[in-house]
């Protein structure tokens, strides 16, 4: 999932569904944005594979897990778990830490469902219903595909990750609340995205580069990850040097107080709410992809509880 930005742009034709609307919001509360130039996007994995594998490059996936590689007269030897040998000029790098002792991460598992007709409003997706649970940031995200097709997705802000069993309740319980008691499952995704910035960013060997979420790509404070590791090949591929800054250091800098404000404040989604309330639609897309002004910045300065944060930033 991702806003539509310039850079993505290039993949409008394998964009699966757009929505120009979303919402934020908890039993209380519900804010709507709209934004007509950059809607949210939707690329399944599979056809993202598909359309990278399709190229005249011929590109092979090889599913093996890398014990070690090193430098091999000019070039570098690959070896796997199952003692196999690859050798390559250069190596891309996205293997990363997804957790690490008292550092957040963004946990979450979600399935594909069909139900009954016209349950779902197919134009207006949930981007973060807060289920108000103790001690943790919960919401539901929900992608509406069609009028009875959806991805209803439980995502958790922790230290620790959650089991299936524990997603599929806050699921189910959603689902119920909603007087969705018959479904069909057709999928599920699941996955953990740090929330935390990562300690190998550049390579001293200018044919090793790091990329993903290895590399920098990932934003922190929101877990959005797909759409900047393209940002990151994107910069990459027209610059002769091995490393390039995706986000610029405000940005950066936001996350981290952000971070730990999450870390060392009980959250329950009040702060995001607020957020959404005091933005429109681009100004709220503009902040989840890296590319708010000046004046958006302030404006989510202000939103923000003043004391912790004050103290945060002094951390």
């Amino acid at each position: 999932g991702f806003w539509l930005t310039d850079w993505m742009k290039p993949f409008e034709k394998i964009i699966e569904k757009k929505w120009n609307e979303w919402t934020i919001g908890d039993a209380n509360t519900n804010i709507t944005h709209t934004s007509k130039q950059k809607p949210y996007c939707v690329i399944s994995f599979k056809k993202w594979k598909n359309y990278c594998l399709e190229t005249k490059n011929h590109l092979k996936i090889e599913n093996k897990q890398v014990h070690q590689y090193f430098s091999f007269k000019n070039y570098f030897k690959i070896i796997t778990t199952d003692k196999k040998e690859f050798y390559a000029e250069k190596i891309y790098d996205s293997r990363s830490v997804k957790e690490k002792n008292g550092e957040l991460i963004q946990n979450f598992f979600g399935i594909n469902i069909k139900t009954a007709d016209h349950t779902f409003n197919e134009k207006k997706l949930t981007l973060m219903y807060f289920t108000q649970d103790s001690d943790i940031l919960h919401f539901i995200y929900i992608l509406p595909f069609s009028h009875n097709k959806a991805l209803v997705e439980s995502t958790v802000f922790s230290k620790n990750a959650f089991d299936e069993i524990w997603f599929r309740k806050k699921i189910n319980d959603y689902l119920k609340l909603n007087n969705i008691d018959k479904f069909q499952e057709n999928g599920r995704e699941e996955g953990i995205i740090p929330m935390f910035f990562n300690d190998e960013v550049k390579s001293l060997n200018k044919n090793i580069i790091n990329i993903g979420i290895r590399g920098g790509a990932c934003k922190p404070s929101t877990g959005y990850a797909f759409s900047f590791l393209i940002k990151q090949i994107q910069l990459l591929n027209k610059s002769n040097k091995n490393h390039v800054t995706v986000h610029k250091f405000i940005e950066r800098k936001m996350d981290k107080i952000f971070i730990n404000f999450l870390k060392n404040n009980k959250e329950s989604g009040k702060s995001f709410i607020k957020l959404a309330s005091n933005l429109n639609g681009d100004e709220f897309q503009s902040f989840m992809m890296g590319e708010s002004n000046f004046l958006t910045k302030l404006k989510i300065i202000k939103t923000m509880p003043k004391m912790p944060f004050i103290k945060e930033i002094f951390n």
